[in-house]
């Protein structure tokens, strides 16, 4: 286990039912302020309901979480501190709304719904465009873009109010490996601008150059360490089987778990 010594998020002992059943067991996690933490695990394991948990979308039946040192219940004006991008198949792609507006509804949080974003809130949303490499698809519809370009608008959306925690659930559904790589290089960036980031993903082919940390979820909590541990390898094989391995070539760890014979 790894705790850090400022402690950005603290997940302490945190069940969570449904209908009666455990989706998450006495899960106990901390994020650094400053890291780059993957929660990893197969599908069901509890990774979406951990960090809308974390975000307070979901109350837990035990345990207790805090952001910013604060319980998550008692944010209240410092949600705007956190950036969150969504699973996509979560939104509406054919709404009738252009890159610019999209960012812009990530200001929101500090304007307030239905007010009329002013001049310096545009320039903010023009600034995370730019961040993002896509501000010359600011007046395009979103429903023109490629899945790649669609991420990183929702990523400049989580930005536009300059969080201090960026949360994303499995932001590199549907995309292909290239632009897979593009966005975990885009995500390192703004980890070194000193932006703490927790990723969620099912796909543990994640090149573990970019991040600090793997938070190997199935329920309970099997393993949080560095992506070269030997626990971290032996945490894939509990989870995933003997066909997950870890490999590292030249200058570039990976974590991969190959396809299993009778998948």
């Amino acid at each position: 286990m790894i705790n850090g010594n400022d402690p950005l998020i603290e997940i302490e002992n945190v069940t969570i039912l449904h209908n009666g059943l455990k989706v998450l067991d006495s899960v106990s996690l901390t994020v650094s302020r400053g890291e780059f933490t993957a929660i990893v695990g197969p599908n069901g394991s509890g990774k979406s309901t951990l960090v809308k948990a974390v975000l307070g979308l979901i109350k837990p039946d035990c345990g207790k979480i805090r952001v910013f040192g604060v319980p998550v219940d008692q944010l209240h004006g410092q949600r705007s501190r956190i950036g969150y991008v969504p699973q996509i198949f979560n939104i509406d792609l054919n709404f009738p709304i252009s890159v610019l507006e999209t960012v812009l509804m990530g200001t929101y949080g500090r304007i307030g719904v239905g007010k009329r974003p002013k001049t310096e809130d545009k320039a903010a949303a023009m600034a995370a465009l730019e961040k993002v490499g896509i501000a010359d698809l600011k007046d395009r519809p979103l429903a023109r873009l490629s899945g790649g370009q669609r991420q990183r608008v929702f990523i400049a959306r989580a930005l536009a109010d300059q969080p201090e925690l960026l949360v994303l659930d499995e932001p590199t559904t549907g995309v292909d490996m290239t632009t897979t790589g593009n966005l975990y290089s885009l995500l390192r960036e703004l980890k070194n601008d000193g932006v703490t980031i927790v990723l969620v993903s099912h796909d543990v082919g994640v090149v573990a150059s970019y991040i600090d940390t793997i938070a190997c979820l199935n329920v309970s909590l099997v393993a949080h360490c560095r992506p070269d541990e030997e626990v971290c390898s032996r945490a894939l094989t509990d989870m995933y089987g003997s066909h997950a391995a870890y490999f590292h070539h030249s200058d570039t760890p990976h974590i991969v778990v190959e396809e299993h014979p009778d998948a």
